[in-house]
């Protein structure tokens, strides 16, 4: 016998769906499943609210299913994000500009993620000009 969803997950499902469709639509590219997951994981803009940098990890991580691991989250939109693959060979690239990012870090202890807001330049994995990987994020560079 099949039962019928109750409460919020058909809600749910459907919203993820299309977020999806949106995020590929959004971008003006074509999109791929490696980077729409890219983008579920580590895009967040405008800057979701929450009442502090720990709350606001601890909500992103946990609906988008990705809690247990650190993460960041970038606060840009998808067409400056993807542009870091713009004519780029496939293979690890550095954003040219910086970055405002979330730095979410993970306690196993307490099982909480404590997020650090920064401005960063960040290197991604870019496969058919479209980022497929987040490395990491690098301060950037000060010119004296």
């Amino acid at each position: 016998m099949v039962m019928a969803l109750k409460g919020s997950y058909p809600v749910l499902l459907l919203s993820l769906v299309l977020l999806g469709a949106w995020l590929a639509l959004a971008s003006g590219q074509q999109s791929t499943s490696t980077n729409d997951q890219f983008l579920r994981w580590h895009w967040d803009s405008p800057k979701t609210q929450a009442t502090n940098n720990t709350a606001y990890c601890n909500l992103l991580t946990h609906c988008r299913g990705i809690s247990r691991r650190n993460n960041t989250f970038i606060h840009d939109s998808i067409t400056a994000i993807n542009s870091i693959c713009t004519g780029k060979r496939d293979g690890p690239v550095i954003s040219p500009r910086t970055f405002k990012i979330t730095v979410c870090k993970f306690n196993l202890k307490t099982a909480t993620a404590t997020g650090t807001p920064l401005f960063h330049r960040i290197v991604v994995i870019c496969k058919k000009k479209l980022p497929m990987c987040f490395v990491r994020s690098v301060r950037p560079t000060i010119l004296v």
